[in-house]
């Protein structure tokens, strides 16, 4: 807020900056509430809860490297964590829970390309 003193008037002046910031921040609650995140958390959910039930089977094997390795049991979780945390944003919406969230994808999307050794290749 700027403050202009005139010999007979006193002036006050709307801060610029302020007004950006707020109309900013608006503007990012309401699409983020456009996307509806708690849809989209709920599926994060259910594909963690899937990535994790379909991979009990591994457990009954006689030795796998996915399972030594603990990648269904990380990677699930990750998907509940970033699936909660768009469930939380819908109600609590700030930049804090959207930068968790966002967080937490990209990690898991760089730890997938760390495991390339089991992707499919095809035979020489």
């Amino acid at each position: 807020m700027a403050v202009s003193v005139l010999s007979d008037l006193v002036r006050v002046h709307e801060d610029v900056i302020a007004t950006k910031v707020t109309e900013r921040q608006q503007a990012l609650r309401e699409s983020l509430e456009k996307g509806e995140p708690k849809s989209l958390g709920v599926s994060q959910v259910m594909l963690g809860l899937l990535v994790i039930s379909y991979s009990l089977p591994l457990c009954f094997t006689d030795f796998s490297e996915v399972v030594n390795t603990g990648t269904p049991w990380w990677s699930g979780f990750m998907f509940i964590a970033a699936g909660v945390t768009g469930i939380i944003t819908e109600k609590h919406c700030t930049i804090k829970s959207t930068g968790v969230s966002s967080t937490f994808c990209f990690l898991l999307y760089r730890v997938k390309h760390t495991f390339s050794q089991y992707s499919v290749r095809p035979l020489p």
